[in-house]
């Protein structure tokens, strides 16, 4: 746990300050509040907690609309704008002094898989909304629009990404989910629009750039000491439903 509180004390704002305007009191780098994030962080935990172990914020679940309660309620004391958009994705804005820029976008999900882990995705959640209560405490304006931005059903099919990018097809929608709902009743359940998905996508001239802090899942820099890491690559999966006709028989004697 020190060693995840120590993560948190490091400079997260900096993705952020760094396009900020030195004329408008960005020239001392803010730190966030390591303490203040672990209690979000703890608190989130306690929300789907499985006597098994870990959490089961599973999409579409009443924990999962508690967990999005949650948040939206700490991005409110942030000073953020919260709203939901029609595919279920969470956001919350925070003007900058040039409205003709793109918004630069943090955040990541808070749902899980079953049984999840306390961090998965929740510290790029919880992490963006600290850089936001940070920048408003020190008073400091960005030039671009921030955006804390945070998607639904990202563990069970990135639904709420690939509405953003204009994937998601009104055929997914009868989709069965792991909730027992399909995906266009559970994004109604979390207060979406199946609808009129369409209005969802976003144009990549709307967004300046994506910063996304994760908790390390193959362990790699808590072996070496290392308190944070750059992303240069991750694994791509292609998934198949293969359908094989035929007869059982002997493997030795078939012709």
């Amino acid at each position: 746990m020190n060693y995840q509180r120590q993560r948190f004390k490091f400079t997260l704002s900096l993705a952020a300050l760094i396009f900020a305007s030195p004329e408008l009191g960005a020239q001392t780098p803010a730190r966030v509040n390591g303490d203040r994030v672990m209690e979000h962080l703890n608190a989130m935990a306690a929300i789907g907690k499985d006597p098994g172990g870990g959490y089961g914020r599973v999409a579409y679940t009443e924990a999962d609309r508690q967990g999005r309660e949650y948040v939206m309620g700490l991005m409110r004391a942030a000073g953020l704008t919260v709203s939901i958009d029609t595919a279920g994705n969470i956001s919350g804005r925070r003007a900058g002094s040039d409205a003709a820029l793109p918004a630069l976008i943090m955040g990541s999900h808070v749902d899980s898989v079953p049984q999840g882990g306390n961090y998965d995705g929740v510290v790029g959640s919880l992490g963006a909304v600290e850089v936001a209560q940070t920048l408003a405490e020190g008073h400091v304006a960005l030039r671009h629009p921030l955006e804390v931005l945070i998607f639904q059903n990202e563990e069970g099919g990135l639904q709420g990404s690939r509405a953003i990018s204009g994937e998601l097809r009104e055929e997914d929608l009868d989709q069965a989910t792991r909730s027992g709902k399909t995906l266009r009743e559970g994004i109604a359940f979390i207060g979406g629009d199946p609808n009129r998905l369409s209005a969802v996508r976003r144009k990549p001239a709307d967004i300046f750039a994506y910063l996304e802090f994760h908790i390390e899942q193959g362990g790699t820099l808590a072996a070496e000491k290392i308190d944070i890491g750059v992303v240069e690559g991750i694994v791509g999966n292609h998934r198949w439903d293969v359908t094989i006709e035929g007869v059982a028989n002997h493997a030795g004697t078939t012709p």
